[in-house]
């Protein structure tokens, strides 16, 4: 076999591996993801739920997804549903920023705020979570909800669920930092159908003095993870202790577990919690008998 012929062996094994490994199309491309982006981007499970702290680096995995869905899969169609619509403008961005770092990526033939269109018949969309955008494309390939917490249920719904329907190659990630013990995305976080990571700060923060110090080792925090069902990692890029510090400061205890600590928090001003208010209507309390007493007697002067 002559030199170009093996060039071109080498090259064609490499595209199949690109084409079946999203995490080996983006070290071809020359990003190093982090563990967890790597555990994320190898599995072939359709339903994963990514509970991961600001700043943790979601956008690798809301970029890189779609981009490798729509190169790989012709005639495909991603959709991105972002929680607002400024969060839909910067995650098109990073779509766009991807794609400009693989020079052999389809030519793209429509390009505006909302759409990207391939020369392979495939589209990236990148919309805001309302009910009538999540109801717009038929039968896409991925589903990505970015900032989960924040969509409405109705969205989810009414909306994003029925277009699993006899769509079985659909992949739906989930993917937020928490907001509060409700909605859909915290459901799917405690659901065991759903292949759930949690990507926190390495950092808790002792109440009383309002201070940080170093969580349990990484190993044990994921051997709780995992007893619960979830793949636990610690975020490689919350290390600094001087600057979790001033964010503790000026976020305050309850703000800070919910987005470094990934802590599904209650209002500090809430009167019940939500333990106690699932208790009360789960309750199987005795109802309370009342022993029959008869007539009563007639009052005397």
């Amino acid at each position: 076999m002559n030199l170009k012929k093996l060039q071109a062996t080498k090259n064609e094994a490499m595209e199949l591996l690109y084409t079946i490994s999203p995490y080996h199309y983006v070290r071809g491309l020359g990003f190093k993801p982090y563990e967890w982006q790597k555990a994320i981007l190898n599995s072939p499970r359709k339903r994963k739920a990514i509970n991961g702290a600001r700043q943790a680096g979601k956008s690798t995995i809301v970029s890189a997804k779609p981009c490798h869905i729509a190169k790989y899969y012709p005639g495909s169609v991603s959709l991105i549903l972002a929680a607002t619509e400024y969060q839909a403008f910067l995650d098109m961005e990073k779509v766009k920023d991807f794609i400009a770092h693989d020079p052999q990526y389809p030519k793209i033939e429509r390009d505006s705020d909302r759409l990207v269109t391939l020369a392979n018949g495939s589209w990236i969309m990148v919309v805001p979570a309302t009910e009538k955008a999540a109801r717009g494309p038929s039968a896409p390939r991925l589903i990505l909800l970015d900032e989960a917490s924040r969509i409405e249920d109705i969205v989810y719904r009414s909306g994003v669920i029925p277009m699993l329907t006899d769509n079985p190659e659909c992949e739906l990630i989930l993917i937020s930092t928490p907001h509060g013990r409700f909605g859909f995305f915290y459901e799917a976080m405690n659901n065991k159908k759903w292949e759930r990571y949690e990507v926190k700060s390495p950092w808790e923060v002792v109440n009383i003095e309002s201070r940080l110090i170093p969580a349990e080792p990484e190993e044990l925090y994921r051997e709780k993870c995992a007893e619960k069902g979830i793949t636990g990692f610690y975020s490689p890029r919350h290390k600094k202790h001087e600057e979790q510090e001033f964010n503790l400061g000026e976020m305050g205890s309850l703000m800070y577990q919910q987005e470094y600590g990934v802590q599904f928090t209650e209002p500090e001003d809430q009167v019940f919690g939500y333990d106690e208010i699932e208790r009360m209507m789960n309750s199987m309390a005795e109802p309370l008998i009342i022993d029959d007493i008869g007539e009563a007697e007639p009052l005397t002067m």
